[in-house]
């Protein structure tokens, strides 16, 4: 005659296949999170202009955007640093090549 199972084991064993279940279900939302961002990142989350355009050709030029805004006018080499770079702004914002806060 077999051993009846003490209530102790059964508490055990339901409590672990509930622990499972619990870890499934986190595992799960956790796989669908990544699923969205990975479909907003592919999905094109950027705007439709900057997604496939090239870079600009200033700033795939040697030395870059600054140096071409150096070089557009020797007036900037002379402005102190602070200076320089507000203008350096200014010029990037008036040629569209920043980045939009949306």
């Amino acid at each position: 005659m077999s051993e009846p199972v003490s209530p102790t084991v059964l508490n055990l064993l339901w409590s672990e296949v509930g622990l499972l279940v619990c870890l499934l279900l986190l595992g799960v939302a956790i796989f669908r999170r990544l699923a969205r961002i990975e479909r907003r990142l592919n999905g094109g989350s950027g705007s439709k202009e900057t997604a496939g355009a090239p870079a600009p050709a200033v700033e795939s030029q040697p030395g870059g955007a600054f140096e071409a805004f150096l070089r557009e006018d020797p007036a900037h080499r002379e402005l102190p640093k602070r200076e320089q770079f507000a203008a350096y702004r200014r010029w990037r914002h008036e040629r569209g090549m920043n980045w939009s806060n949306s």
